[in-house]
């Protein structure tokens, strides 16, 4: 069964992710960079920003909430076997 991680209104497929940084900053704030195989999306920033705002125009650039930063980062590290 395939596993798809949500972000804002993106849907990623956790089986596409190649590699992925999790100690990423934009512009001071906390972020995650995920590389994928896929040619829709090769990669994803997605910052930590408490003023998250989604305009809805950059796929590749998501901001979210603190909570769902920490829900976003635990799920990927749960899939990926990566303990913190």
């Amino acid at each position: 069964m395939r596993k798809a991680l949500k972000i804002n209104h993106v849907y990623i497929n956790m089986e596409t992710i190649v590699a992925f940084d999790l100690n990423y900053k934009i512009d001071g704030h906390r972020a995650l960079y995920l590389l994928t195989n896929s040619s829709e999306l090769p990669f994803l920033e997605i910052e930590e920003n408490d003023i998250a705002t989604d305009d809805g125009t950059n796929y590749q650039a998501q901001k979210v909430i603190s909570s769902e930063y920490n829900r976003i980062k635990r799920e990927l590290c749960v899939y990926m076997g990566v303990v913190l």
